[in-house]
């Protein structure tokens, strides 16, 4: 693991309308619903395309930040409450984030690029490690950190 600097970033405010929420980044197939297992926020459908990530918070705004590096990076300095690595492998489609079950993107604008987990110069797909760092400040935020696997 090296100390880098992001290539690519987006962080916004994003609104639930559910514990929860998705990111299409590739072929979904579904969705996997959280297990009840209480353990683990993040779960991923057979084949890497839809993650859904739980949130301590229903009906409410959570702050989102997407990092992007070109290889793993150390995880952020903080007070993380909750720390989860996972793959997921995105395609060339347009990546959705959504909560629940509206079809409608859960950020207010700016709106995180379409094709952010996609790797210039690469061929899909793009098979990602990445890890989600939750903390809760004022409000509640997620970080999820993406690198190649």
């Amino acid at each position: 693991m090296t100390d880098q600097v992001p290539v690519d970033e987006y962080s916004g405010m994003a609104k639930l309308t559910y514990a929860l929420y998705y990111l299409g980044v590739g072929d979904p197939k579904g969705v996997e619903l959280p297990s009840d297992d209480g353990g683990r926020w993040v779960t991923v459908t057979p084949g890497g395309g839809c993650v859904t990530v739980v949130a301590g918070t229903e009906w409410d705004s959570i702050k989102i930040s997407f990092l992007v590096y070109e290889a793993e990076p150390e995880p952020l300095a903080g007070e993380w409450t909750h720390v989860e690595e996972f793959s997921c492998t995105a395609t060339d489609r347009p990546a959705a984030f959504t909560s629940g079950t509206s079809n409608e993107c859960m950020f207010a604008p700016p709106l995180p690029p379409d094709h952010l987990f996609n790797r210039p110069g690469e061929e899909a797909p793009y098979r990602w490690r990445a890890r989600l760092l939750v903390a809760n400040f004022e409000v509640e935020e997620h970080v999820l950190q993406f690198w190649p696997a």
